[in-house]
């Protein structure tokens, strides 16, 4: 399929790619330009200076709406004029069918920063961490509309690409797959002014999966029974530019960041794990089944780092009720924010 010269884009959702790329045609291109956020997105942080994604709109004046539901939101009809292309950056609404036959066929897109089908769900980044996976993909997805064909439509574009093996937090992950993310929107936009043919492709449904969306404060809480190595995976998962997996320090709730993994002094037995054997000025060293992880921020509900105030002997410790609340409870975002059912 071809898709003509367009005059108009429509961006929708939010996150730090639909910020810098709404900048980018802002700044570079001739498109008529308009993006339909959220509550939750527009009020969240979507730029690597901290400000919120209303703050960027506003600055580079780009035209938005806040919308609660775009199926019947009136704004939308009006903006769909002429040869016009939309596409959604992590929208929080599931376009219907009617909704998406507004747009010229197959000219509402969904991008998607993941390898599809295999990382269908929320929370991308932090699975990708924890299970270990550096396969990086972009992709522009058909949508047809309706929950039946949600995120199943044909891919019309699709990059693949690894991850560098220093990549270990989310924000690692954002930073570098940004970029990539950004170059492969500007190749699909100059393929269009050039007229290219793009040839459809039908998902591997046999290939698919799918993970949940989590919250940090939730969901993010350290068993301090797995093995070392996979402790180390689920901090990094819960890292920058999130407030660190969660655990406790006697009666206190902290957060961790910034650790790496050791290879163990000794067998450590699994009544060690958790234990702050050893400290230096830089952190403590803490003892895990396999091996040794050294920590450098421990946070308190402040976010102060209060490294300095733990004792030799001091142990982290997760109660099982916190635990036992992070894997039973399920996350919902909504235009107004997440929720826990």
């Amino acid at each position: 399929m071809r898709i003509k010269e367009i005059k108009k884009l429509i961006i929708f959702g939010g996150s730090y790619i639909l910020s810098e790329f709404a900048v980018y045609i802002a700044k570079n291109s001739s498109l008529d330009l308009v993006v339909f956020s959220s509550e939750r997105h527009l009020n969240g942080i979507s730029s690597i200076e901290g400000k919120t994604l209303k703050e960027v709109l506003a600055k580079n004046k780009i035209r938005y709406f806040n919308s609660d539901d775009i199926n019947s939101d009136k704004n939308l009809k009006s903006e769909i004029a002429g040869n016009v292309l939309g596409i959604a950056f992590g929208a929080v609404w599931i376009f219907n069918k009617e909704t998406a036959d507004l747009f010229p066929k197959n000219q509402l897109l969904d991008f998607m920063g993941i390898d599809l089908p295999r990382y269908r769900g929320g929370a991308h980044y932090t699975w990708q961490i924890l299970h270990g996976n550096r396969k990086g993909c972009a992709n522009l997805q058909i949508i047809h509309g309706g929950l039946k064909t949600f995120h199943k439509g044909e891919i019309l574009k699709r990059r693949d690409f690894k991850l560098p093996a220093q990549l270990q937090k989310p924000k690692d992950y954002f930073d570098f797959i940004g970029k990539q993310e950004i170059d492969f929107l500007k190749d699909f936009l100059s393929e269009v002014k050039k007229g290219k043919e793009f040839k459809l492709k039908n998902l591997k449904e046999e290939h698919s999966s799918y993970y949940p969306f989590l919250n940090t404060k939730i969901n993010g809480f350290v068993d301090w029974s797995w093995v070392g190595r996979d402790i180390f995976l689920f901090i990094n998962a819960f890292d920058d530019p999130y407030d660190g997996a969660s655990t406790f320090l006697g009666q206190e709730r902290v957060a961790l960041k910034d650790v790496e993994l050791l290879k163990a002094e000794e067998k450590y037995h699994p009544f060690s794990s958790g234990l702050v054997i050893r400290k230096n000025d830089g952190g403590i060293f803490v003892a895990t089944i396999g091996n040794l992880l050294y920590i450098k921020k421990v946070l308190d509900k402040e976010n102060k780092n209060i490294i300095n105030k733990i004792e030799l002997g001091d142990r982290l410790l997760t109660p099982n009720k916190f635990l036992e609340e992070a894997r039973n409870s399920k996350i919902i975002y909504s235009p107004k924010g997440s929720q826990k059912i």
